[in-house]
């Protein structure tokens, strides 16, 4: 893209150039550059939305037309060499409150937990199939190449196979529900198969022998399966899955194995508190858990 031609000037006034809509603004704000391979300006503009549209996996809330017009802005003057460096890494965030799926570019199939990310190079993807995670997500994924998985807590590798990967904070696992899973942290590996997972713990990674491994994907459905876990990482996933604040006044180091629906509010509080000797208030978006008198 050349350097912009200063004999062209504006001679809109402010209120004028206000009532232009967007897409007018973006073409008057482009006067005085060239675009690549002797496009009109109108061209490069539409073949930014497409490119941008086509780039959006699917299961994700696509931008409107106006945020991608004055994304345009920005990227049109940088030349299209920046636009396709910018488009060619892909991010899926979601919310609290939040569950998405979508598909890789090999056709791997994600469900995407709440409060969870993941990026990947779309560009490079095919050839090396590579991915980060942070928060939790389940894989069926397409057999072919190696399919790596990278957390701040390890590296996940399979070949092509059913898994779910949790990384929050300093609590990482993985299960495996078909095919056979390779999971490093540090200088410890563990190779699993279905049936087993493992999870990071003071010692390392540990290899566990799980009877009821579909349940470590239920959250899929709704669902949410404890197993002897800490309160605190219960009232975590409390706070994620119901876009609340959560305070707890009371012994950090209890534990407990309880399954609750991700439906209504208080009848989770209820199925963890009631068990517990707990009490709750709920009041706009904050909990407040205490211990019970007496």
């Amino acid at each position: 893209m050349s350097e912009r031609n200063d004999s062209k000037k504006y001679k809109l006034t402010a209120a004028e150039f206000h009532a232009m809509d967007t897409e007018k603004k973006i073409l008057k704000a482009m006067e005085g550059f060239k675009t690549p391979g002797g496009m009109s300006e109108e061209q490069a503009l539409e073949a930014m939305f497409k490119k941008a549209e086509a780039r959006k996996p699917s299961g994700t809330i696509r931008l409107l037309r106006y945020w991608q017009a004055a994304a345009a802005v920005v990227l049109l003057l940088l030349g299209f060499y920046t636009v396709n460096n910018v488009f060619s890494k892909d991010k899926i965030k979601t919310a609290f409150a939040e569950q998405t799926g979508f598909s890789l570019p090999d056709g791997t199939r994600v469900a995407l937990n709440a409060g969870s990310k993941i990026k990947w190079s779309d560009k490079s993807f095919l050839e090396k199939r590579s991915l980060q995670l942070d928060g939790e997500a389940y894989f069926n994924v397409k057999k072919g190449s190696r399919f790596s998985i990278h957390t701040k807590n390890g590296t996940v590798e399979i070949l092509g196979t059913q898994l779910n990967v949790f990384s929050r904070k300093s609590e990482f696992w993985v299960s495996c529900l078909s095919g056979k899973v390779k999971v490093s942290s540090g200088s410890d590996v563990q190779v699993i198969t279905p049936g087993e997972m493992t999870e990071l713990t003071a010692s390392g990674l540990v290899k566990i022998a799980n009877d009821k491994i579909e349940q470590t994907i239920s959250w899929k459905n709704g669902l949410f399966y404890f197993e002897d876990k800490p309160l605190v990482s219960i009232f975590e996933t409390l706070e994620r899955q119901f876009d609340v604040n959560v305070s707890f006044e009371g012994n950090p180091d209890r534990s407990m194995t309880v399954t609750f629906s991700n439906k209504n509010l208080q009848e989770a509080l209820d199925v963890i508190c009631i068990p517990m000797g707990l009490k709750y208030e709920i009041k706009n978006n904050k909990v407040r858990i205490s211990e019970s008198a007496g």
